[in-house]
């Protein structure tokens, strides 16, 4: 049988494994984030895309947000949804011009290992290839999500990773 010192080295490696096990799942843990989707904007002209792929822009301050994103013009009482750099971060996605310009949509946005992840749904907008815009429209969504600390940021569309950017050091 064993003796009470062997019980008590066999409970404290068990209990070890237990804690070094549930610490990796925490390590693992995806975080999800609530989202605002920001309306009212417009890519500015200047603005640089990815060549035939949707092209992701994450901003932490205002100055260069507006760098790639204007106000459109009013409609009504209705302004632009401005993110609130002190609290939040912008995400940006855009697509090149298009007639037929598709609808987006934010499935999911989370945080694992400081890595970013923005997952959206495209599909094709059937109520508008019947009778495609005389000028191209620029498909885009726009989003604010609390501050984070990441060092990463994926695009994910239809399931898919399209794009994945590093953070710039800003020293």
């Amino acid at each position: 049988m064993f003796s009470s010192s062997s019980f008590n080295h066999c409970f404290r490696v068990l209990l070890f494994f237990i804690a070094s096990l549930s610490l990796s799942f925490f390590a693992l843990a995806q975080t999800n984030l609530k989202y605002r989707l920001l309306t009212g904007y417009l890519l500015n002209s200047n603005a640089t895309l990815t060549k035939g792929k949707p092209t992701l822009f994450v901003f932490e301050q205002d100055d260069t947000f507006k760098q790639v994103f204007q106000q459109a013009a009013p409609t009504g009482k209705r302004k632009a949804d401005a993110p609130n750099f002190d609290r939040e971060m912008a995400i940006g996605i855009a697509l090149a011009p298009t007639k037929t310009p598709p609808k987006l949509s934010i499935s999911r946005v989370f945080v694992q290992d400081s890595t970013l992840t923005v997952r959206y749904i495209r599909m094709v907008d059937t109520t508008v290839t019947k009778s495609p815009l005389q000028s191209p429209a620029q498909p885009l969504l726009l989003l604010s999500i609390p501050k984070q600390t990441v060092l990463k940021t994926r695009l994910v569309e239809n399931g898919k990773v399209i794009q994945t950017i590093k953070k710039r050091d800003t020293n």
